[in-house]
């Protein structure tokens, strides 16, 4: 397929139909020469990729640009209760790119059918992540292991949460399948037992509740509770521990943690979704694709797909579908 490069959106009139001005979008690099009418109008070709001096670039109508954007495969629903399910997700059969990435839409509440129906509570498709319900951990002096994401698409997302502990006078922490610390913090023994359940982290530095990064992408990971002064009263609860998906919670804003009728606390958790190159033949990406390697910590590094649309990051639309930004 042939492509044009844009420095900057231009509008032209197209010789192929004279009544309609065309609007270039570029997503290319920065130091090209300027795109102008007379260099890229022999390449406009049905309103989409085309060529200028070999770089790839979208070139979309004005009244593409007034249409709607597409978030799902055609015949394929976008939403379900109020999350929006975006390519390569899919709810449905023959609506994901796989099969990780199938979602049941069940009494208007999304689940990840593939991975232990774990409830979808957001996918970002600019940061790959997917935000999903994750049990609190409470036991206390038990190592207790997450969410095994095994040969699942998914990691658990560095840049995307941070590791929580809440409770008074105690510590936690984060171990490997080997059994080797990662991360945890301590919270002071001050004489303050008074709790919420509401977490705030932007006042998250040691009294009752503390955080940190964690070092890596993870498949799973241990957590150990401590209580640090047991001959205190009290009923001699650890606390909890988590990993919290840093979006839900913007600017200290304070977020409720969702409990279950048997007293089950859930929190926000963001993963990683990685597509392979297997999957590119699945996807029709409306830019170019680049590489994200990932590292595990252990040796081993992941890498993923990304499809790259350098300019039109700012639009509404899906750039994993090829006329996800209008039809």
């Amino acid at each position: 397929m042939a492509s044009c490069f844009l420095t900057r959106p231009v509008m032209i009139k197209s010789k192929l139909s004279p009544d309609q001005h065309i609007t270039g979008i570029s997503y290319g690099f920065a130091g090209m020469p300027p795109a102008s009418p007379t260099n890229i109008a022999a390449c406009y070709r049905n309103d989409l990729l085309t060529t200028y001096q070999g770089v790839p670039v979208i070139l979309l109508s004005s009244t593409t640009l007034g249409s709607a954007q597409k978030y799902a495969k055609t015949g394929c629903k976008d939403t379900c209760g109020n999350v929006r399910i975006p390519f390569p997700f899919g709810i449905g059969a023959n609506c994901s790119v796989n099969e990780w990435y199938n979602i049941d839409c069940k009494s208007s509440t999304p689940y990840l059918s593939s991975l232990h129906q774990l409830e979808v509570l957001g996918v970002g498709l600019e940061n790959r992540t997917v935000t999903v319900k994750m049990q609190k951990f409470s036991n206390c002096s038990q190592k207790t292991k997450s969410v095994d994401l095994g040969s699942s698409p998914f990691l658990y997302s560095i840049s995307h949460n941070t590791f929580v502990y809440e409770g008074y006078c105690g510590n936690a922490v984060m171990m490997d399948n080997n059994g080797s610390v990662l991360t945890g913090c301590s919270t002071t023994c001050i004489n303050d037992t008074t709790t919420t359940g509401i977490i705030d982290t932007s006042n998250c530095f040691g009294i009752n509740c503390c955080q940190t990064k964690i070092p890596q992408y993870l498949k799973s990971y241990s957590m150990k509770l401590t209580r640090l002064e047991r001959q205190m009263s009290g009923d001699g609860a650890c606390g909890s521990a988590y990993l919290l998906d840093k979006e839900s919670d913007p600017e200290g804003s304070h977020l409720l943690s969702q409990s279950t009728r048997d007293g089950t606390s859930y929190i926000p958790t963001s993963l990683q979704w990685i597509l392979s190159y297997h999957d590119h033949e699945q996807v029709s990406c409306s830019g170019r694709w680049i590489s994200d390697v990932m590292d595990l910590g252990n040796g081993t590094l992941i890498t993923s797909g990304i499809c790259y649309t350098y300019g039109l990051s700012t639009m509404e639309g899906n750039p994993y579908l090829i006329d996800g930004y209008g039809t």
